[in-house]
Order: C-alpha cells, then structure tokens, then sequence
C-alpha cells in the first residue's frame, strides 16, 4: 500500500535502518550547533538557574528547543508576522474553551476548522527578520493555531530569557536559530528524506481536504517538521534514560488507533492512565501487546490524544512510572514532554507510518511499530520475547 506521508521502512522491509540513521544524524546535529554556536546555550542555562526555574532539562535538549525555535519561524513566520490580533485572540480562546470543555470540543473544532484557514495560512510575502518582536507574534500564531501546547511551554521561557538580553545580542541569538534551522533543513532532506518522501505529495494532492477542519495544522506539517520530530524523538530518549530505568514501574502508552480491528465491540475498560486491554479479541494488536506485556513485566494502556493523557494519573503513578510512548512522528513530542512535566520519564517508539482515519485515510489501514526498539528501551534481548518477534500490525 502507498505511504501516505512518512514511513520509517522506506524501501527496507522494517525500520531497523531508520533507528540507526536516526541516532547517527541526531549525533551529527548536535555537533554541527558546536561548531558554529556555543555561548547562547550556556547563557541560557545560567538563566534559568539564575530564575531558581524548576525542571531543568539536559543541555541536547535545550539545543533542540533552539533549533525547533528556528524551524518554526522559518515555516509560521510569514504567517505569523501577519496575524491579526482579533483573530489570533478568537483562536487562542476556542482553544483555551476547548481544553477546558469536553463536552463542546466537537461544537468548537467545527468552528475553529471554519476561521483557521483564512487567518492562519498567509502567505504573502518573504519571511521577514526574525526579531523579538516577531518572536512574539510567532508564540501568539501558535497559540491561536492550538497544535503546539508543550512546544509553546518552552519557547516561552526563551522569550523571557531573550527580553533579559540587549537588542543587538537578542537578534544574534535569534539569527543563529535561523541559522541552524537552514543548515537542518538541508541536511535533513538529504538523510531523512528518504523516509518523507510523501510528505510534499500529500501536502500537493489531499492537503486541501483539510483546510476547513480543525485538523488544518496538523496534517500540514512540512517535511523538516517530521525531520524536527525525528531528531527530538531520540534526543527525549537519551535525555530520560537513566530516569526512566529507574523506575520499579514500565507503561506502554498506545494511542486509540491500534484497537481498531476490535472495532466498536471493544471492551477496554477505563483506568485513571487510560483504557486497559480485556484481550477481547484476538486479532487485535493491544491485547498481543498486553500479553506481551504481562508476561515481560509492563503495562499497557491506550490513550486518546495527548490532551487527556495522564490527567488522572495519581501521585503514586508519578513517582513510580516511566512510559514508552507510541505516536505517529507529528505529535509524539508533544505526548513526552507533557508527561515529563509531570515527572514521568518517557522513551519513544514512532509508528512506523501513519495512516488513521481520523486525520490520513478515508478508512484507515494497518500500520507496525519496530519490536526490536521496543526491546531496546526495555533492555531486552530478542531471545527473550520468543512468539512476539513477528510483526505488529497496527490498525490504524
């Protein structure tokens, strides 16, 4: 079947290859931002500690945070710089109303999926300079956009940070953002291209049945944002690994797709970390993975959307799990970040593509998740899983 957007199989017959390109190019960012922008990081990181901040991040991570910081004025800029206030205020409170109110998300995405277009895809100029205050205007875009709740968590305290710089020292560090966000970008499409090679088919092709929907953002990433992804993906593994080891207690969080072959006779029952597999049916890839799980020594439970996970979790979860989490390449950050706010050290496995009703497929079609990574966050060895070595097929 046709990759709708990105596969990490590429023309392999599994993912293997793309976990050991991916760890060797994420090496290869991080030593590119040392070869060319040292002092903004450590500048940065005295900041925080200067503010008594809590959640202190790694130092790869913060290079991340700057160089997301960079890509997103590269692809929001132009739009950014020309949003009106109205209407990014109108947006930003559907969304606050949204995340506050279950039961009118359905009513407000309607109208959110009516006013998004016109006010959030300008393109009518160059990308203007990114400044402070253009800064600015980019974190009020991405408010009203309603994508980018953790992304925004952390472009928000480099704000404050660069507010405490002079103007000349400000735009510098803004322009080696840029920097480093182009020379990604390039480099990026040469290493990683290969696994996104439908992303700008997909924008050309179908993108324009999503242009009324509240899914508009979403499913018009471009391609170095799932490049972005990629590297920030394993950048959080390495980042919570030793926390995540730690911990008496190891969850796999699946999202609401991967129980569709029980279809709507599916008796999953709710827990406070999400819907916990009955093995109701045998075809379906959450219970393989449940027993999977029950019989090497870790959870399951399916989640809906990152929005809602983990909101009950109890205090005891927090201090004693640490999750693998599953999520197409476009919105996994999110999901991590978020339970690392909550002090829950997360590890990532990507599906190996996309391909859900909800936002890619008229009915949606298996997908896989790679074992072999799985293994690796679990420190398994592969003699150890015996019959789950064949492949998840994830229906998505």
């Amino acid at each position: 079947m046709e990759t709708i957007t990105y596969s990490l199989k590429g023309n392999q017959k599994d993912s293997n290859k793309y976990y050991k390109e991916i760890k060797s190019f994420t090496y290869e960012v991080l030593n590119e931002f040392e070869s060319f922008e040292t002092d903004t990081i450590f500048d940065f990181i005295s900041y925080i500690k200067k503010m008594d901040m809590t959640g202190i991040r790694s130092y790869d991570e913060y290079i991340f945070e700057f160089l997301m910081l960079g890509v997103f004025w590269r692809i929001y800029g132009v739009r950014a710089a020309h949003l009106d206030k109205n209407p990014q205020k109108i947006l930003e409170n559907l969304v606050k109303e949204r995340n506050q109110n279950e039961l009118a998300k359905e009513t407000i995405d309607i109208i959110r999926g009516m006013i998004m277009k016109p006010f959030l895809l300008s393109e009518n100029s160059d990308t203007p300079d990114l400044t402070l205050i253009n800064f600015e205007k980019l974190l009020a875009y991405l408010k009203a956009a309603g994508d980018f709740n953790q992304e925004l968590r952390r472009l928000e305290i480099w704000k404050d940070f660069l507010e405490t710089k002079t103007p000349e020292i400000a735009s510098e560090y803004l322009a080696n953002a840029f920097l480093f966000a182009d020379w990604f970008e390039y480099k990026s499409k040469l290493v990683l291209g290969q696994y996104t090679a439908n992303v700008n088919k997909f924008l050309a092709e179908k993108y324009h049945e999503h242009l009324f929907q509240e899914d508009l953002i979403f499913c018009g990433r471009k391609e170095v944002e799932y490049h972005l992804n990629m590297v920030g993906a394993e950048i959080m593994n390495r980042a919570f690994k030793k926390e995540f080891e730690k911990r008496p207690r190891k969850a796999l969080i699946l999202p609401s797709c991967m129980k569709f072959s029980a279809g709507p006779k599916c008796r999953a029952q709710d827990t406070n970390l999400g819907l916990r597999c009955t093995k109701c049916s045998k075809n379906c890839n959450v219970n393989e993975l449940t027993k999977m799980g029950d019989e090497y020594g870790f959870e399951v439970y399916i989640v809906s959307h990152e929005s809602s996970a983990f909101s009950k979790s109890t205090k005891k979860d927090r201090n004693e799990l640490g999750i693998i989490g599953v999520a197409c390449v476009s919105n996994l950050i999110a999901g991590g970040w978020k339970a690392g706010s909550l002090g829950i050290p997360a590890q990532c496995v990507l599906l190996d593509y996309s391909s859900c009703k909800n936002h890619w497929d008229e009915e949606g079609f298996p997908t896989s998740i790679n074992l072999n990574q799985l293994m690796k966050l679990l420190n398994m060895e592969k003699s150890e899983i015996k019959d789950y070595m064949k492949p998840v097929a994830v229906h998505n």
